[in-house]
């Protein structure tokens, strides 16, 4: 009996530590193109990211509203006829959104802020377009705290970049709680109270119009809790969070998970985000159905799938069950023969902020032509987003241009001389007669090199960090071949606020962004320290 009874016990714990893996389910699938039913992506190339469809988000009806920016346009599918054509719904002219989310059962962009949309009917009374809602106002708690959960926020103040550099380099487990305004399905409008602390966390909602809180969800991880978002209540009252684990010694094991919750508050179901090198950004990559569906968007280089996720059970403490594979060795950058000279950390953030703060003068030489040249085998203008139309007025940032390296300095006199400013075709020859900076040009600047040290070659002059919690203002999460970040701090929320130079991301210039830590480890990030800092 002894003997059975072990064997029982064994089984069991085998159980919880090795879940079955969920059998997720396709139920769109949308090729690559410009065509009805397809998504625009446009591929990677040495030192720059391939970009898909940025968003998916889901109707109270159960439409699913794809962000498919590259093509301008918004495609809604009616998720029980998933084969069916989608309904091609074209973005406001000249808008450059990142995010798109349903609110209160209404459509919202984020395209530097919270841009309301509205359906209009064209000339031919049958097909509809969306259009920015006039004196759309303010945006309300819930808008912009579901925007926030993705990472869809105004860059911090200035100053909360100065104060990262003075704190301890060891960080306190503990963090202030949030506050989250989730607009859910099944409850209403909730205010949720998010505290974790280490492996642990805790989620109090309570509903809008009272003090009190009705709900304690409980979280505990085989290893160090990460940002946490309370994503939506279905229709029965189940509440679904977003929970991001990455493991300060072993980084390796980063991963990204929905919990699923009962109405009483007892989380019965998990569900893995299959993020891996191979996964093109997207900005909102996950949306909870009416029902409770939990879809994931799933973006590669030729297609861009809609998977329904099947989940497993949540064992006794939430763990990455199949981490991401780890970013196959490429061939190594040879390390460039650069004088590295000591620099401060407030060295390299204050030059950093030189670039994206720097106003100038769009010259008539600088901005060239209308419409401007196009892009080889790219459906785009050279010229970068937030410059068009900018011809003799004055912007801030410095202009995106694919292979270059323009000093800070240099940058205003080769205005004044007449050269062109911007260059977004990653897909020619770079050409060094045109202003501006690359992710990895902007970088070595801001470090202080005197060359252009490409992603593939930052390796061999900085340290890989084993902590990605000790990463530090002028550190760097780098993709050898495909993107570097610079990193700046840790949002209240525990993502990270980076400044990057990049065609997609930034409009076309340098500019902070805010992101998930795990789910730019999961993608091939490594948290690396250039050589130079800190003595």
């Amino acid at each position: 009996m002894r003997g059975s009874a072990s064997h029982i016990l064994f089984a069991a714990a085998l159980a919880v530590a090795s879940p079955v893996f969920a059998k997720d389910t396709v139920i769109i699938e949308l090729p690559g193109g410009d065509g009805g039913r397809s998504v625009g992506i446009i591929s990677a190339n040495e030192e720059v990211e391939a970009s898909g469809p940025a968003a998916i988000t889901v109707g109270d009806d159960g439409t699913v509203y794809i962000l498919d920016q590259n093509n301008g346009r918004v495609l809604a599918i009616d998720a029980e006829r998933s084969q069916a054509e989608p309904e091609i719904l074209p973005l406001p002219e000249n808008a450059a959104p990142e995010d798109l989310a349903v609110v209160h059962n209404e459509l919202y962009l984020w395209s530097d802020g919270v841009v309301p949309l509205e359906r209009s009917t064209e000339a031919d009374g049958r097909s509809q377009t969306l259009r920015a809602v006039d004196g759309g106002g303010d945006a309300d708690d819930y808008t912009r705290s579901v925007f926030a959960s993705m990472g869809s926020v105004p860059p911090g103040p200035l100053n909360s970049i100065i104060d990262e550099i003075g704190r301890s380099v060891s960080r306190p487990e503990a963090r202030p709680p949030v506050i989250q305004y989730v607009p859910s399905r099944g409850l209403g409008d909730i205010v949720a109270e998010v505290s974790a602390a280490s492996d642990k966390a805790e989620i109090l909602l309570r509903r809008a119009s009272s003090e009190e809180n009705f709900l304690s969800l409980q979280l505990s991880a085989d290893g160090r809790i990460g940002t946490v978002e309370l994503l939506d209540i279905d229709t029965t009252g189940r509440p679904y969070a977003l929970v991001e684990l990455v493991p300060a010694d072993r980084p390796e094991r980063t991963g990204m998970l929905v919990a699923r919750f009962t109405p009483n508050g007892a989380m019965d179901r998990v569900y893995d985000l299959p993020i891996d090198p191979g996964t093109v950004f997207s900005r909102r990559f996950v949306a909870i159905g009416p029902r409770g569906d939990v879809l994931y968007l799933r973006s590669q280089e030729g297609r861009a799938q809609v998977v329904k996720l099947d989940g497993r059970d949540p064992g006794r403490k939430l763990a990455v069950i199949n981490p991401a594979k780890p970013l196959k060795p490429d061939k190594p950058g040879r390390t460039p023969k650069v004088a590295i000279v000591p620099k401060s950390r407030d060295d390299v953030i204050e030059r950093a902020i030189g670039f994206e703060t720097l106003n100038w003068l769009v010259t008539p030489t600088a901005y060239g032509g209308d419409p401007g040249p196009g892009c080889l085998n790219m459906n785009r203008l050279r010229r970068p987003v937030y410059l068009i139309g900018k011809r003799g007025q004055t912007v801030k940032g410095v202009p995106y241009c694919w292979g270059c390296k323009t000093p800070l300095e240099n940058f205003i006199g080769g205005v004044e001389k007449g050269q062109t400013a911007g260059n977004v075709c990653t897909k020619s020859a770079p050409q060094s007669n045109i202003l501006g900076v690359d992710c990895s040009g902007f970088v070595s600047d801001a470090w202080g090199l005197k060359m252009h040290v490409s992603t593939r070659a930052i390796p061999g002059i900085t340290k890989r960090l084993s902590d990605p919690w000790s990463l530090r203002p002028g550190d760097a999460l780098n993709k050898p071949g495909s993107h570097v970040l610079l990193f700046m701090r840790f949002t209240d929320d525990r993502k990270v606020e980076v400044m990057e130079a990049s065609p997609n991301a930034c409009k076309g210039r340098v500019c902070r962004n805010t992101y998930s830590l795990g789910s730019l480890l999961m993608r091939g990030y490594q948290p690396v320290r250039f050589k130079g800092l800190d003595g």
